[in-house]
């Protein structure tokens, strides 16, 4: 379909990109999957793009925005369900996280450091208008991750909206920058036991983060030696938590197989599990407000 349909209360977005298995990384035809909230099918839309979709950010506007730092473009999508031109103005980088700010602004990481061909970048992150005006540039730290070309591939916000916190995947910390000083403040979580890695990050509220380490989900409190390890199933691909609205729950996505879980963050209940036979390509979660 060239368009999505019309947006409506609880439907859920997911990257669902057609890969080219014979790829040496996961690459593929950009796709967004549409569903109502009781998961039934409602569209697909091609972007057009040939990469991998790392995120999806719903704005405050319902605008849809799909992230391809392979294919180095964010493809925005009105609430009508057609496509919408966005970030113009904003420099050709390859870009892979986006947190949507109150006031209609925008937060968007570098996913790619170094200069690996392909992989370029300087793991930025930038504070944008809709328009892709940059209001202002961050120097976050970065440590590119197993393959040493990742930067800010994750990102999630305090409460008061002063501190980014940030990952490079597989890398093994959680950093922390100062928006208000543009300054660095080092990692506030390094991951110890094996694998040492962690991937994506939500932040539940409070002085707490939720942290993805492929095998395990947890709950760190920043300010405290305090440490939930959610009761997931057994696999290697929990990468991605996503904050539901209520803040509440979470969505915890499970890379390498495709599932998804909803998970109560207080007391890690999972509410709702789904195969969505997205192997390799579930990197990210929608929802519009019910």
């Amino acid at each position: 379909m060239t368009a999505l349909q019309p947006f409506a209360a609880g439907d859920i977005f997911l990257p669902g990109s057609d890969l080219d298995e014979s790829a040496r990384f996961p690459t593929g035809k950009g796709k967004i999957l549409q569903f109502a909230s009781d998961w039934s099918p409602k569209a697909v839309f091609e972007t057009g793009q040939s990469g991998l979709i790392s995120a999806l950010c719903l704005d405050n506007e319902h605008n849809l925005h799909a992230l391809d730092p392979q294919a180095r473009t964010i493809t925005s999508i009105g609430a009508d369900g057609a496509l919408k031109t966005m970030f113009e103005r904003l420099p050709t980088r390859a870009y892979g996280s986006m947190i949507a700010l109150p006031d209609g602004t925008f937060l968007i990481g570098e996913h790619m450091v170094g200069a690996i061909p392909g992989f370029s970048g300087d793991g930025k992150v930038y504070h944008a208008n809709a328009s892709g005006e940059v209001l202002a540039e961050y120097d976050t730290e970065t440590n590119g991750g197993v393959g040493g070309f990742l930067g800010v591939t994750h990102m999630a916000l305090s409460d008061d909206r002063n501190t980014l916190y940030h990952t490079s995947e597989t890398g093994g910390h959680v950093y922390a920058h100062d928006l208000a000083t543009n300054a660095r403040m080092g990692p506030v979580y390094s991951r110890a036991d094996p694998p040492p890695m962690v991937f994506g990050i939500a932040a539940p509220g409070g002085s707490d983060l939720i942290v993805a380490g492929g095998n395990v989900v947890r709950r760190i409190g920043l300010v405290s030696d305090f440490i939930q390890t959610y009761d997931l199933p057994e696999a290697r691909g929990w990468a991605v938590p996503v904050m539901r609205r209520n803040r509440a729950q979470f969505w915890a996505l499970d890379f390498f197989s495709g599932k998804l879980a909803c998970v109560d963050v207080e007391t890690g209940a999972v509410s709702v599990t789904q195969e969505t036979g997205l192997a390799k390509c579930l990197t990210g979660i929608a929802e519009m407000p019910a």
